[in-house]
């Protein structure tokens, strides 16, 4: 093997441990609230079958305008308490209510919007383009503008850094930078999409997030999830 090849393989081992690391941090996280919860699920996940599809769009801004939700809900009744919790056992040691960018929670990083632009090789296309917002409508939450300047992040003890879908940081869907500021704070390289998933009474578990765009030579959370033992 060239030397170039053995750097980008070990780089490729170190992430892979790391990714594993924080998968199980957060398995663990979920089944310490569960015992702190009095050996209860708090109500904070998507069912296993949850499922929906954007009907009607607004013409001129591509934002859906009605949604049919084909089957599932999700729980969000005590997803406060959830996070609440959670940011004692996974040691947040900074939070950023909004601006987290500016504010040094996160590193720089492209959103979904961003990343398909740059990985559409068109010169004159920009994240406002009818195609990008009709693309990543549904997933709005993950548009760079939004994840920099709107969106609440964390930042873990270990260096790991979280950032969540909306305007809370209770949110049943958040992305991981596994390796925090270091780069290369790349979508499917160090940056990953989770859930929170389950039935409430057996079981509530990390899954893969979707709404995830992996940047070039990345991998989708779902296929990090299917090698962590191999």
């Amino acid at each position: 093997m060239t030397l170039p090849a053995i750097v980008n393989k070990s780089q490729e081992m170190i992430l892979k441990q790391q990714f594993k690391k924080v998968y199980n941090t957060w398995s663990n996280a979920l089944q310490r609230s569960y015992v702190n919860n009095g050996m209860s699920w708090y109500e904070c996940y998507y069912e296993e079958d949850l499922a929906s599809k954007c009907i009607e769009r607004d013409p001129v801004t591509a934002k859906c305008t009605k949604y049919e939700y084909i089957y599932g809900y999700g729980k969000n009744s005590q997803c406060h308490n959830l996070f609440t919790e959670f940011k004692t056992i996974l040691k947040v040691v900074k939070s950023c209510d909004n601006n987290a960018y500016e504010q040094g929670c996160i590193p720089d990083m492209k959103g979904i919007d961003t990343v398909l632009v740059s990985e559409s090789g068109d010169e004159n296309k920009d994240e406002g383009d009818y195609d990008i917002l009709e693309q990543t409508d549904g997933c709005s939450g993950f548009r760079e503008a939004n994840i920099k300047t709107r969106n609440p992040a964390w930042v873990l003890a270990d260096g790991t850094v979280v950032g969540f879908y909306n305007t809370t940081n209770e949110s049943k869907i958040f992305w991981i930078d596994i390796n925090g500021h270091k780069k290369p704070n790349k979508w499917g390289h160090d940056i990953f999409t989770f859930s929170l998933k389950g039935d409430g009474y057996k079981k509530v578990y990390l899954s893969t997030g979707g709404c995830m765009q992996t940047e070039a030579g990345g991998k989708s959370t779902g296929v990090m999830m299917k090698e962590l033992y191999n």
